[in-house]
């Protein structure tokens, strides 16, 4: 497993639907180091620990056994303000 500062920083591509690309503009707009393990047209990677599916808007959290009950980006954005990684907006 690729740890996570050593994953690319994560970039829109040509391929991806609407929903990975407004969550990679809207992760970085709170300035959330966001990244995308390589290979990966589905996952994003986040901070302590923290993966998010755009598509499905599953969250998961290393060493979970399963996807935590919120989903989606407002659901992925909350998490990560209570967590200290993204600051509350303006």
């Amino acid at each position: 497993m690729m740890r996570f500062k050593k994953m690319p920083s994560a970039e829109i591509q040509p391929d991806d639907d609407e929903l990975m690309a407004t969550a990679i503009v809207q992760l970085r707009g709170y300035g959330a180091d966001v990244r995308r393990p390589e290979g990966s047209s589905f996952q994003l990677k986040l901070p302590k620990g923290v993966n998010f599916y755009p598509t499905t808007g599953k969250i998961y959290i290393d060493g979970g056994v399963s996807a935590l009950s919120q989903k989606g980006l407002e659901a992925l954005l909350l998490i990560l303000r209570d967590q200290g990684t993204i600051a509350n907006p303006a």
